[in-house]
Formats: C-alpha cells, structure tokens, sequence
C-alpha cells in the first residue's frame, strides 16, 4: 500500500534525518493553536472553492489504491469536467490534486491555497503533485495556483474571492528536480538506518534543532542576528559552530560583530544616548498595547482577506516611572465591528499631554490605520501620534549578551525581568490572543467559553503594558536615575 505522501517527500527534501523520523514514528509533530487555525482555515477555503465548481465530483474512497482507481475512471468519462481530490500513485507515492478541471482532451491542475501571494512552499506542493500524477500517466495542460483575491470585500460574490494563476512555468524547476529525487527520497525513507544530520541553514527554522544539532552547543551561531546563507557557510567551513569560536576580526556586519563580542565577553553596555531616549518622556505616561486578528474571510466591511484589525487595548497609566496609578483596557465584542466604538474609547482613555509610550511602531500603524477609517476621527487619531515613544529605540541603547542583538520585547523581557513571565497565562504570546479572538467571531466557542476567553484576552493584554512599565523602570535603573 503505498504510504508516502507530499508532507513527508517535502520534509525529507527539507531534511533526510527529519523525514526519516516523520516515516518511522520517531516524532510526532506538534499541532499548535496557530497551526490547527489555519489548517481549519484551509479546509474552509478547500470547501469554498469547489462550490464555485457544482458539478464536480468528490472522490470518495476508502484506500489510496480505490481512490487513483475511480478518479482513472472519471476522468474517462466524457460527462466529468470537474474531479475534486483526484487521487495519482506512483511506486510508494501518492498525491491527491485539489482540483482537475478537464481542458479539451486533457485536464488543469488547480491547487487551493488560503495566501493571497505565490509561494514557493506552494509551487514545492504542485511541483511534488505534478511529478507523482505525470509517473502514474497523466501529464496536466496547465498547473494553476488558486489564491484568496486581495480584493475581495465583504459581501462580493463568491467568485470574486479567488484569483488563479497559471504557475506551469515556475512549477516546472522544482519538478525536474523531483523527478531526480524520487528514488533517493525513497531509500533514505526506507532504509533501518537513521540518517546522521547534517548542519545547513534549513536546520535554523527546524522545530527540533534544539534536541538535534544544537543540542551540545552553547551559543549556536544561528543566534548571530540577520546570518545570511553566505556568512554561515564561511562560518561552518572555517569550523566555527559557537558565537564563542568566533576570532575578533572574521567578516561581520557591524551589528552582527557587537552581538557577537557582547556575548563573549557576557558583559552589558550601554550607549549614553539612553538618557536622551529617557528624557523624552512627559508625565504622566499611558503605556499603551494593541491586540489584533486577522481573517482569511473578511468578517467586517473595508478589510481585505488577513487584513489586520485592532481587537483590544491595554493601558497602564503612570505618574512616574514604575508609578501605576490606573490601569485602563478594551475588548471588542466579537459578533460585531467595534472598531470605530475601540477608536472612540481610545480617544478618551488617552486623553490629556502625556507620552503615549509603545514598544515597536505597531501601536503607531494601528492609530493610522483607525485614523484612516474613519475621516471625522482622523483629527483627535492623529494627535495621538505625535506624542508616542517607542521604548524599543531605548533598548536598542543597549547590548546584552542574552539579547544577542535582538530587541524584541519576548527576548528582552527574561534577561531584564525576569521574575515577569507569560509561562502562567491561558493565552501567553500574540500569536493565540490573535487566534483566540478569530475563533470567537467564527462562533467556536460557547457562551461559558467565550466569557473565560475574554478574561484571559484582557489578562495577556494587561501583562503586556505592565512589562513596558517594568522595562522602563529597568532602564532608569541601569542609568542609575
């Protein structure tokens, strides 16, 4: 029975020892929040492109072999112009082809994707379809990619929510360089051998590295910031696999080259010009957070698929440095577009002289964004910009060995505070508020569920103005103020 599909042919490609776990159950792949959701998501698009095609036919089967079999079947019957989930086997292999539409006396190829954009995991995808429909018999006319339309809006027709783009050409490269790989993939798969890794760029993005080839070294060179292909290979060929083998003087960029020494010499410096950044701030401060969701399916009017959206904000108001005096937020109600109701009740939650202090320029594009809108509100909205100070451009004053020339707030946040954690939250990174806020304007929820979800919302949120509170105090205490 043949048993490997285009996930684990991709991930052998992506990485031998990986596909090799994968194919014998060494691992199994954890399905985060964010991945179930668009894999949810997916399959919604998946239904909603074939109900552009009514008289497709499903191919319903139990066993791959069943399947490849009916789908010969119908696409011999002159009476079928449309297959969904055709079924091709070659030798172990067996892919399955979103849609075949039947051209004169052969078919296109339509692969369904929820991105607005092509991709190269995309053409990776109809390229692995392609070549195991083409060794089983069937060469496609056309290999076409079916995206969202980025300018679908609410309430268009649902044709107009898709766009296709004839991909033959671009999908033909990685074909051929499938075709020459099919045998190999197979052996490695095969083989009771497990495969030794190998170090390459690929292994940076791995989930596993950690537990892999980064498992007996302290201060991996993949922590340098922005590595580039051509850097980690004059690294590794020189033999330097640790931040600290690196010599003083191997071809850097100044940015890289300061991580790197602050982290072999585990000693924090402090560029004067943070007392400059400090000295901007006029009291008292409202430390301002947005949360936002997007969608593949606009669910409000004026946003186009994965069009972000402010959701809720936290405020934490202070008379002086580390002084809370009031802590102020908003939660959108999910069945309906708060956003306007959310941009009023900032207005006045932020009202008066004091620095609105942000972390990144995020809270900035936001109030934009709002501002844009809504004309009658562009006046108070744009007021709002010109007293923000980004804290970021405060902690970028600085070089800390475990900041490894990173500012994001969930790198610095251990190495200055590290008694304040996200660890204890339901919801502890952007990524599942987004998600948990999605999943209540689709109705996942029920009615108990969804007042506990808004309480862990507000909760996330809160920590986030809390801890730009706390970093601030941090920096006024490093210059000893």
């Amino acid at each position: 029975m043949p048993g490997l599909s285009k996930h684990v042919f991709l991930k052998t490609i992506f990485c031998p020892t990986l596909g090799w776990w994968l194919h014998n159950g060494k691992i199994r792949e954890n399905l985060t929040p964010d991945v179930l959701f668009r894999m949810e998501q997916g399959k919604k698009i998946g239904a909603l492109a074939r109900q552009l095609y009514p008289g497709g036919v499903f191919v319903y089967a139990s066993g791959s072999k069943t399947a490849a079999s009916l789908t010969r079947e119908l696409m011999e019957d002159p009476r079928i112009n449309v297959i969904f989930e055709g079924t091709f086997i070659t030798g172990n292999y067996v892919a399955k082809a979103d849609i075949l539409i039947r051209n004169g006396d052969s078919w296109d190829l339509v692969e369904v994707k929820s991105g607005v954009q092509q991709k190269q995991d995309y053409l990776e995808d109809m390229a692995y379809t392609t070549v195991i429909a083409r060794n089983s018999g069937f060469t496609p006319a056309h290999i076409c990619l079916q995206l969202l339309n980025k300018e679908y809006r609410l309430g268009m027709p649902p044709e107009q929510l898709f766009t296709t783009v004839d991909c033959t050409e671009e999908v033909r490269k990685f074909r051929e360089q499938f075709e020459s790989q099919l045998d190999s993939v197979d052996t490695t798969l095969h083989s009771p051998e497990e495969p030794c890794p190998m170090l390459t760029m690929n292994c940076k993005k791995c989930e596993y590295f950690d537990t892999c080839m980064g498992s007996e070294v302290d201060e991996h060179i993949f922590n340098i910031p922005r590595l580039s292909e051509k850097t980690f290979q004059a690294l590794v060929s020189s033999g330097y696999i640790s931040i600290h083998d690196i010599p003083e003087g191997f071809r850097l960029t100044p940015g890289q080259a300061n991580a790197v020494r602050c982290v072999q010499c585990g000693e924090i410096s402090i560029d004067p010009v943070l007392a400059e950044q400090l000295d901007y701030v006029v009291w008292p401060a409202f430390y301002l957070d947005f949360e936002t969701t997007q969608l593949a399916i606009p669910c409000y009017p004026d946003l186009a698929p994965y069009d972000s959206f402010p959701t809720q904000y936290s405020i934490h108001l202070c008379d002086s440095c580390g002084n809370i005096i009031e802590h102020r937020d908003y939660l959108a109600d999910p069945q309906r577009d708060c956003r306007r109701e959310l941009a009023v009740q900032l207005i006045s939650d932020l009202a008066g002289d004091g620095s609105i202090i942000t972390y990144s320029n995020y809270e900035k594009t936001m109030i934009t964004i709002l501002s844009r809108l809504f004309p009658d509100l562009e006046g108070p909205l744009n007021s709002l910009l010109g007293r923000i100070v980004d804290l970021e451009h405060g902690i970028k004053c600085i070089q800390h060995p475990q900041f490894r020339g990173r500012t994001s707030i969930k790198v610095v946040l251990p190495a200055l505070i590290p008694d304040l954690s996200y660890d204890g939250l339901a919801i502890n990174n952007g990524s599942n508020a987004m998600i948990t806020f999605a999943s209540m304007i689709m109705g996942l929820y029920s009615a108990e569920e969804m007042l506990q979800k808004r309480t862990e919302l507000r909760e996330y949120c809160k920590l986030d103005t809390l801890a730009m509170v706390r970093l601030h105090e941090k920096l006024h205490e490093m210059l000893g103020k």
